[in-house]
């Protein structure tokens, strides 16, 4: 039976949290996608002070070009979440010294620009854990094995 180094561990390891994070951002791009609404009332409530709905019938064509461009954003999610997955089964898994670089290249615009969001609008709230969970998760999976991809 062939023993397997520490090396590889950190490697499996990494990548099987790099994965998670890709079906995390999947999962959460396509809530963007199907429950706009939803996801986006507190925030539209916190920062102009108006319920949605009472907006969304004063100006309808404003509220829709609001939903539509949020989904446009889950769209967008959609595709980075599928770089993720991509990245890692093609590059990372393997170790592949340009896939961790694409995957903190990305990661950093995925996670980083959401939490930005929500801090530049002020809304520091308890939904803000879906994107910590996710930037934890792409941090670690990022610096466990990177020994595996830079050397000591």
């Amino acid at each position: 039976m062939e023993e397997i180094t520490v090396t590889e561990k950190t490697l499996k390891i990494g990548t099987t949290l790099m994965f998670c994070m890709g079906f995390f951002a999947l999962v959460v791009s396509i809530l963007w996608i199907f429950v706009t609404e939803i996801m986006f009332v507190s925030d539209f409530l916190f920062y102009t002070g108006e319920e949605f709905s009472d907006y969304l019938a004063a100006s309808p064509a404003y509220g829709e070009i609001y939903i539509i461009t949020k989904k446009l954003i889950g769209f967008v999610m959609l595709i980075a979440s599928l770089q993720f997955l991509f990245i890692t089964k093609k590059g990372y898994e393997p170790g592949e010294k340009w896939a961790w670089w694409a995957l903190l290249l990305t990661g950093g615009m995925f996670w980083g620009l959401f939490l930005g969001y929500r801090v530049y609008i002020g809304y520091v709230a308890i939904s803000m854990m879906t994107f910590l969970v996710g930037l934890v998760i792409w941090l670690v999976a990022l610096l466990i094995p990177i020994k595996d991809f830079f050397g000591k």
